[in-house]
């Protein structure tokens, strides 16, 4: 009966993986900016959700609560990181390589305000960057994205509205 249930966790874990493994990674690469870092990430995520899975109660989707694992790992591993890469930026330099493309102007343009906006993004507090990546990037529901966070549906859109003016006032500075 045991070798039963836990074939059955098994599967509706290997199921879990394929059904969210992306799209943990990319929000998980849109938090860290970093292709290593969000492999990490995903693979602490899902070896958190594995242990926990039995004890998972089913007041939440399941998808929500994964989220909200992979959000707490995201922080976790950036604040790591952060003091890591602190560190190692007192000794290193930051070098950009252009690769050869017809569009250079172009792409660089388009690439550059993307990484101005994640830039900003970053800035941002961190309920208020979680709140904005879980609604505009991951395409979450109000309802979702509260019960991600568990915070109250109203606060969700109390901190959408000030990282929306953050980020105005944070793209202003750039355009100066």
């Amino acid at each position: 009966m045991l070798r039963q249930k836990r074939n059955h966790i098994n599967t509706h874990f290997r199921r879990l993986i394929n059904e969210q493994g992306d799209r943990i990674y990319n929000l998980a690469l849109m938090k860290s900016g970093n292709t290593v870092l969000a492999e990490d990430i995903c693979q602490e995520t899902f070896m958190r959700v594995y242990k926990g899975m039995k004890n998972f109660r089913h007041e939440s989707q399941l998808r929500t609560w994964v989220y909200r694992i992979a959000l707490n790992v995201c922080h976790t591993v950036l604040k790591r990181e952060s003091f890591k890469s602190q560190v190692q930026s007192q000794n290193s330099e930051i070098v950009m390589q252009i690769e050869d493309d017809t569009n250079i102007e172009g792409d660089f343009i388009q690439k550059s305000m993307k990484q101005l906006i994640h830039n900003a993004i970053a800035r941002l507090p961190s309920k208020q960057s979680d709140v904005i990546t879980l609604y505009y990037l991951k395409e979450f529901q109000y309802t979702e994205v509260a019960e991600i966070m568990q915070i109250p549906i109203n606060t969700v859109k109390s901190h959408l509205r000030r990282a929306k003016q953050n980020l105005r006032e944070l793209m202003k500075e750039v355009e100066l």
